[in-house]
């Protein structure tokens, strides 16, 4: 009976069907099973009936066909009967649409079966490809219908055989079926959905015998579709990725077919020939994630090449090298052992690296000389080089350019022919040096030190530059000027007294000081110094001996103290380079003021002056670290006194700490950086904190008068830590029984109610209720508090800021402040009891001596203040280019001020003149506060005209008030790069606060944006004269150029201010 109905729907499957249709699946389970004789007669009637081969041994063995209704229906009798409508692509995608809605296994028998047919009968096969580009859309179809979610083995089944024919026979199916994937938006999800089942897939079949036509077989042909349909698209098909780095480990080995092939299929595909070894003898590269990524892939294609990178791909002369080949290599290489991260921002500074390259043919010719070595140490040493940032290798190139280019640059036209002939031959002993010394970094150093040490090379290499044109003449003339000259003492207390005082001390340092200086300049030209330090340290030696410098003995301490500090340079591996002049006036002037003035104060009774405290107002970049560290040896050596250096924060103090302590054990002087562990130590950088914690236990032992008396302060900084911050520090402790009530009366509050919970004192409650009502009715976020979060956290705390709305560097307390963190961090309230008060001036005032040295020390208030409660004068120390013969030093280009109507009027402004200079030159925008920091970012980002990822945010905090401290210096560094190719090159944008305007090096060494002008600087606020200076000193550092905008909005502070009402008027 099973067989009779199975001959009627052979005989007219459109109308006898539904009989033996009706039986399935059962009989299948009951009679029909494999194996069974009736299951063989099943077969042998269906060959008889003409039904090709390979399908009746599918039925024979395989369930998944033949127990699905739609095989043995009129539409699965077309499918596998060969029927007329398979030649109608419209037909057809209706008769497979039908059999995926049934199970997508028939599809794949279907296709099982004409991939069949097309190995025994070439002229079957040409029809291939049009059928499984029918199978493609009507899976495309189904999937869109049914949702990926309820993806199936069967439908993953179908993706696996349609990926498998695409390159089995690749010539004839590829093609179409990429063109049906290419039409749907659905087909990258498809893809990769499939890329997650077959990764699971392959672990399972990893065992099996590689090479055959068994499932690993066609797994290889799967695998070469994945990786073809990537190279197609490698923006949208990107399921091969989720394959990497596993199937390099079982499919696609090194010497394996499916590798070759692969390997053929990218050349194929524009690869560069060039780059074959990346792909062919190694797995470092193609076994990393990012290689497979859109951004990544191009720039390893012969069109990308040679439409980007010209330069770099210029063919090598006889013995030479294809730098560009060479170069992505070892940027893929430095990825390949780094925390892969994102694949896009590895891209992104791989791109950057060779565009700044592909730009400067000068670094071009500056990496081919530390490029072998390069790629020996990557070898040998490849863990050397985990997590080096990509963008390292760009800035050693730039800054060893720089490097060579200041110790190499022309003589001043203002010598004689015979200094500028000696200065010449000198400049190329410096420039062989520093060359030495550069490859030595790239040879012996360690990869993360690179570039400090290329940066700090620079700095070097502009010391080197300017010694040969260091005159002392020049520099005795310029301080004896600027003691001379009144309008820098009109703003002082008893101007004419200091006047005299700097005057006489200016005259007596320049009469230690001879007429030599530390050593005789001339011989320079003649010493290779920078390969033979040992020669010049021996030359400042032996000056110790000349008759007039023996009675001299500040002038043998300071001979002294520049050997050792050469000495220490060298041990160091930096050329042994001497303190400039100014440097050495300053420190003499000091002493002098000390030996002179405070061991010997006058005696005349018309003296009003008491000077106590020198300031030393030096510019930005003028070495203050190596001034206090040579002072601090002469208070030490020369007057038997104990030091302690007054750091500006926590990090500078470490920095300087650890970079002059050696230098100091070469007198024989301990140093420390812990006041309190180590008070007996000569020197001693410390923090205000740790002072006023010292010798408030000094003070209540009796003995601060005794421990101050014979030590001396050393303030880095002045203006900071003396002017602005607030003189009185409060001491508190907890207070073990209120604390509790306050708690119990804030968590009411904090529930909303108002009435005093028993047992709590009705002060308390009243106090509590004051505070929560100043918070409800006059905090304000982002003006009066700030929620910050801990960097190595999820801690959050509610911070007071200043009147700036900064957060200060000393935290700030208040009553309510208690209540918000309570409020919104959950942090319990303390109840605190004062048990002292320091002031930080008494304090001060106690030390025997006081030395400041500040980059700005600001107007007459701030001056008055300083002479009021420290007693100070200040002296304005000569610039070190002003003291070298030429035009050295470039000035700042003022644009100019505007004001405008509102704030949103001052940001359109400041958005165009981004969009004005960013091109040219790096741009840094100081905001007024945190608030319009934002509002200007997002203005900037959104403008349109530049990349949006190019608007660099540089603050304490982000947004959402998590430390950014990790990310400072990246962000200070990536301010000045250019990027871009030859012709659409730019600079970033970079938008901060207050914070970003003092106390960070924006070091321009980009040729182009120098010559157009500098960095510039865009202030959005009206700062004190103090804080102004550092604003400006963001910009034309050392010798290099600058130039800054001041755009104001007239709305705003301080045009708001009724005292201020004619300001608007005058600045127009």
């Amino acid at each position: 009976l099973i067989l009779g109905l199975v001959r009627m729907f052979l005989h007219r499957p459109d109308r006898l069907a539904v009989g033996f249709q009706a039986l399935v699946p059962e009989v299948f389970d009951v009679y029909l099973a494999r194996g069974t004789k009736l299951r063989q007669d099943l077969c042998s009637v269906l060959a008889d009936s003409g039904m090709d081969r390979g399908t009746v041994s599918r039925i024979a063995e395989d369930d998944n066909v033949v127990r699905q209704p739609f095989f043995w229906s009129p539409a699965g009798s077309k499918l596998f009967g060969g029927h007329k409508d398979l030649n109608d692509p419209k037909k057809l995608k209706a008769l497979l649409a039908e059999a995926l809605k049934q199970q997508p296994a028939i599809v794949v028998g279907f296709l099982d079966q004409v991939c069949e047919k097309a190995s025994e009968d070439p002229k079957s096969a040409k029809t291939l490809g049009s059928l499984v580009r029918t199978s493609v859309l009507a899976l495309l179809e189904h999937a869109a219908a049914l949702g990926l979610e309820q993806f199936g083995p069967g439908v993953n089944l179908l993706v696996e055989r349609i990926l498998y024919l695409s390159s089995r026979y690749y010539s004839i199916v590829y093609q179409p079926a990429m063109e049906a994937w290419a039409g749907s938006d659905l087909a990258p999800s498809v893809l990769d959905q499939f890329a997650q089942y077959f990764v699971q897939r392959l672990e399972i079949v990893e065992s099996l015998e590689k090479g055959s036509e068994g499932i690993e077989g066609k797994d290889e042909w799967v695998i070469q579709t994945l990786a073809s349909l990537f190279i197609a698209r490698p923006a949208e098909w990107v399921a091969f990725q989720r394959l990497v780095p596993a199937v390099f480990d079982t499919h696609l080995q090194i010497g394996s077919d499916a590798r070759r092939r692969l390997n053929q299929l990218l050349l194929a595909n524009s690869f560069e020939p060039r780059l074959e070894k990346l792909i062919a003898e190694s797995d470092e590269f193609t076994k990393a994630p990012f290689f497979w990524n859109a951004d990544v892939m191009p720039l390893c294609t012969k069109d990308r090449i040679s439409r980007d990178y010209t330069s770099l791909n210029r063919a090598p002369k006889s013995g030479g090298v294809h730098l560009y080949s060479r170069l992505l290599a070892f940027l893929l290489k430095l990825s390949a052992h780094r925390d892969p991260g994102d694949a896009a921002e590895i891209a992104r500074r791989t791109k950057e690296v060779l565009d700044q390259f592909e730009r400067n043919e000068d670094q071009q010719a500056f990496l081919l000389t530390i490029l072998d070595k390069l790629e020996q140490r990557s070898t040998e040493t490849p863990e050397a080089f985990d997590g080096l940032n990509l963008t390292v290798l760009s800035e050693v190139a730039q800054n060893g350019v720089q490097t060579l280019s200041s110790v190499s640059s022309a003589p001043s036209s203002e010598e004689s022919e015979s200094f500028r002939a000696g200065e010449a031959s000198s400049a190329a002993l410096c420039e062989r040096a520093m060359v030495t010394l550069l490859q030595n970094y790239i040879a012996e150093k360690s990869p993360d030190e690179w570039r400090r040490l290329f940066k700090e090379a620079t700095n070097v290499a502009f010391q080197v530059k300017y010694m040969f044109r260091e005159s002392l003449a020049l520099a005795k003339q310029k301080f004896s000027a600027s003691a001379s000259a009144k309008e820098n003492f009109r703003r002082m207390s008893f101007p004419n007294e200091t006047q005299a005082l700097l005057q006489h001390l200016v005259r007596e340092t320049l009469f230690s000081y001879g007429d030599v200086g530390i050593f005789d300049p001339s011989s320079l030209a003649e010493m290779d110094f920078l390969n033979q330090p040992q020669l010049l340290v021996d030359l400042v030696e032996s000056s110790k001996k000349r008759s007039s410098r023996v009675e001299k003995e500040d002038m043998v301490l300071l001979t002294d103290i520049t050997a050792k500090w050469m000495e220490y340079m060298v041990e160091r591996q930096f050329p042994p380079l001497t303190p400039h002049h100014t440097q050495a006036f300053t420190v003499l002037m000091m002493a002098k003021f000390y030996d002179s003035y405070l061991l010997n104060p006058p005696t005349t009774k018309k003296a009003k002056l008491k000077a106590k405290a020198f300031i030393a107002q030096l510019a930005t970049g003028e070495g203050k670290s190596i001034v206090i560290a040579m002072l601090s040896v002469f208070m030490v050596k020369l007057y038997g006194m104990k030091v302690h250096v007054l750091e500006n924060n926590a990090g500078l103090l470490s920095r300087d700490y650890a970079a002059n302590a050696p230098f100091f054990a070469k007198f024989g002087i301990t140093c420390g950086k812990d006041l309190v562990a180590e008070p007996d130590v000569q020197i001693c950088y410390c923090l205000k904190d740790a002072i006023n914690k010292r010798f408030l236990r000094l003070m209540m032992e009796g003995k601060l008068d005794e421990e101050l008396g014979k030590t001396c302060l050393i303030v880095d900084e002045v203006d900071d830590l003396v002017v602005n911050e607030k003189p009185n520090n409060h001491y508190v402790k907890r207070d073990v029984q209120k604390t509790p009530e306050l708690i119990k009366c804030y968590t009411a509050l904090k529930d909303g109610k108002r009435t005093k919970p028993s047992g709590l004192s009705q002060e308390t409650w009243e106090e509590c209720i004051r505070n929560v009502s100043y918070c409800t009715q006059k905090v304000e976020l982002n003006t009066h508090y700030r929620i910050i979060q801990d960097s190595n956290s999820s801690k959050k705390t509610v911070v007071m800021l200043d009147k700036q709305g900064q957060v200060p560097k000393v935290k700030l307390t208040a009553p309510w402040l208690q209540y918000m963190n309570f409020k919104l961090c959950d942090i319990e309230p303390v109840a605190e009891s004062r048990f002292a008060t320091v002031c930080t001036p008494y304090i001060f005032n106690k030390y025997k001596a006081i030395f400041g040295l500040t980059g700005s020390v600001g107007g007459q208030a701030e001056l008055h203040y300083l002479n009021k409660t420290y007693h100070a004068i200040k002296f304005d120390v000569p610039r070190f280019l002003d003291t070298c013969t030429g035009d050295a030093r470039k000035t700042v280009t003022n644009h100019g001020v505007e004001l405008l109507d509102g704030q949103k009027k001052l940001i359109q402004r400041i958005v165009e003149l981004a969009n004005e200079f960013y091109k040219s030159v790096p741009v840094l925008v100081i905001a007024s506060g945190a608030d319009e920091l934002s509002k200007i970012h997002d203005a900037l980002r959104s403008s349109g005209a530049m990349p949006a990822d190019e608007v660099q945010r540089l603050s304490e905090f982000d947004a959402k008030g998590r430390s950014l401290k990790e990310e400072w210096q990246v962000i200070i560094d990536d301010a000045t790069k250019r990027l871009g190719g030859k012709d659409d090159n730019r600079c970033r944008v970079t938008v901060t606060d207050r914070f970003g305007g003092r106390g960070h090096d924006f070091q321009v060494v980009d040729k182009e944006s120098n010559a157009n002008g500098g960095m510039l600087v865009i202030a959005t606020s009206i700062p004190d004269e103090r804080e102004w200076i550092q604003w400006k000193g963001r910009t034309a550092r050392q010798d290099r150029p600058g130039q800054f905008f001041v755009v104001l909005d007239e709305k705003g502070h301080p045009f708001s201010d009724p005292k201020q009402k004619k300001l608007a008027a005058k600045l127009k």
